[in-house]
């Protein structure tokens, strides 16, 4: 085998990470604009090089300028400039932006799945499903509250064995009103291996309608 096609088939070709891949398709990227990402996630400190990319990717400078536009309008990458080695201002493309957008995205996914894990807790110690109304009840708490002080709510509401919306929702703003944010800040008050029947000025017991 001719010794220039065997070491140029044997070069170490890009890596590709899958969430290129996935935001690809969530923006509705072209073949063209992944490849020109490729290329940036791939080159250290790349820079808007036309020859070195066309080089590399084999788009024209046509190409190349309108995916170049295309990302830097989507925000998944922009121009900075550094300093280099020799003391010199270089312009540099900077990818941390996709980055930003995979960890927003996986942060989106990991609060819809503690969503759906609340909803899961409430409904075995009710041991019933939900209704719509309190569905729409625990979103608002959710949006509201630190989900730990919610699960502490519902444990609470469990020990004093009135599990009703209203009931949780009377804690929450009770702990609210003390300046409790999260489920730390009420251990820091309350002996939890103790009743808590006296915690508040008025009698939950009694109000145990259900939403």
């Amino acid at each position: 085998m001719n010794n220039v096609i065997y070491n140029t088939l044997k070069k170490k070709d890009y890596l590709i990470k899958n969430y290129l891949i996935k935001v690809a398709h969530e923006l509705s990227l072209y073949l063209n604009d992944l490849l020109l990402l490729i290329y940036f996630m791939n080159v250290e400190n790349p820079t808007l090089d036309i020859d070195a990319i066309r080089n590399s990717v084999y788009l024209t400078e046509d190409e190349i300028m309108v995916s170049y536009d295309k990302l830097l309008e989507l925000n998944l990458i922009e121009s900075k400039t550094i300093t280099n080695d020799k003391g010199l201002m270089d312009e540099v493309i900077s990818t941390d932006n996709i980055l930003k957008y995979v960890t927003n995205d996986i942060q989106r996914d990991i609060k819809k799945e503690n969503k759906s894990n609340v909803f899961d807790e409430f409904q075995e110690e009710f041991g019933r499903t939900l209704s719509p109304m309190e569905y729409e009840v625990i979103n608002g708490w959710l949006d509201t509250y630190d989900e730990s002080l919610i699960h502490e709510a519902l444990k609470e509401a469990v020990f004093s064995g009135a599990k009703s919306l209203r009931y949780i929702t009377r804690i929450l703003q009770a702990w609210a009103k003390k300046g409790y944010k999260t489920s730390a800040d009420v251990r820091k008050e309350i002996n939890l291996d103790n009743t808590m029947v006296n915690l508040f000025e008025y009698d939950w017991l009694d109000d145990t309608d259900e939403q």
